[in-house]
Order: C-alpha cells, then sequence, then structure tokens
C-alpha cells in the first residue's frame, strides 16, 4: 500500500491542470484512509478522516471552477513517461529492500490484538455516543446545526456572490 501512495504522490507533483491534480488528491485520500482503515480495530476514523477530506475537497473543486473554467486540459505524454519510469524504479527497490511491503497480510501478533468481531465490544465503543444522558444535547447540537443552515441558505444572495453566475 505504502508504495502506490508513493507513486500517486509523485503523480501529483506532474499535474499542471487543476482538476486532474484534484483528482489525483482524491485517489490519495482514499488509499491513505484504507491504509489508515486496515491498521485500526475499527474503519470510524477512517471514514471520517475520508469525510472532513471529501469536505476540503468540494471546497477547492468550487474555487478551481470558479478561477481556472475556461481552463483546457492537456495531456503531456512525455512528462507522464518520466513520472512512471521514476515510481517504477522506485517500486522495483522497496520491492528489493522490503518485499514484506508488497505483500497484502499485515503481521500482527496475535497474542496482542484480536480481529474477531463482537458485537458486545463494538456496542461498548459506540454506546458512549448515544448515551441517555447526552440525548438531549445531541437533539440540541442537531437542531442548532440545522437552523443554522437553514439561516445561511435564506441569507446568501446568489446575484452578489464572488463565483461565476450559473445560467
Amino acid at each position: 500500500m505504502l508504495p502506490i501512495i508513493m507513486i500517486i504522490s509523485l503523480l501529483f507533483l506532474s499535474m499542471i491542470h487543476p482538476l486532474s491534480a484534484g483528482l489525483i488528491l482524491l485517489i490519495q485520500t482514499i488509499m491513505v484512509t484504507i491504509a489508515a482503515g486496515l491498521t485500526c480495530p475499527t474503519f470510524w476514523f477512517s471514514y471520517i478522516l475520508f469525510l472532513i477530506f471529501l469536505g476540503g475537497m468540494l471546497v477547492l473543486f468550487i474555487y478551481v471552477a470558479s478561477v481556472a473554467s475556461n481552463e483546457h486540459f492537456q495531456f503531456n505524454f512525455k512528462l507522464f513517461l518520466f513520472v512512471f519510469y521514476i515510481s517504477f524504479s522506485i517500486f522495483m527497490l522497496i520491492i528489493f529492500i522490503d518485499p514484506i511491503l508488497i505483500s497484502n497480510k499485515i503481521l500482527f501478533p496475535t497474542s496482542s490484538m484480536n480481529y474477531e468481531i463482537n458485537m458486545s465490544a463494538s456496542m461498548k465503543e459506540i454506546s458512549p455516543i448515544y448515551s441517555t444522558s447526552s440525548y438531549s444535547f445531541t437533539l440540541f447540537i442537531i437542531s442548532y446545526l440545522l437552523l443554522t443552515l437553514i439561516v445561511i441558505v435564506k441569507i446568501m444572495n446568489t446575484s452578489s456572490s464572488p463565483l461565476r453566475l450559473s445560467n
């Protein structure tokens, strides 16, 4: 997984168009969240990390669409071959240095970690989030966020927005 993330990082450095760089960044985010999910016993951390990155990517996409809307996408084949050659040589170097990095098996000592899914253990992890003592506070926060969303939508005037007008 690590060599693939490194290759994607090298591809990100060679991107010229903002939308292709955003696509590479999205692919790299997915790879990092998968790697984080495989190292943790649950995928909650990686799921939250992916949602945060995706929200940032949406903001960047709106900004890039307003700034560079008429820029044409050009594919540079020589640059692609150069990046492919460099990434392939780094990949082969990593294989010869440490072949365990390429394998799909993550070796953990079995005495310290047990990956059997136990419903009672997973419910014990989730239950402090939605306990009965914090139920009213959680409901208040949900209502506040919904009210804030509605107020912001009503306040925003699309005719005087800094982004380009959509017809």
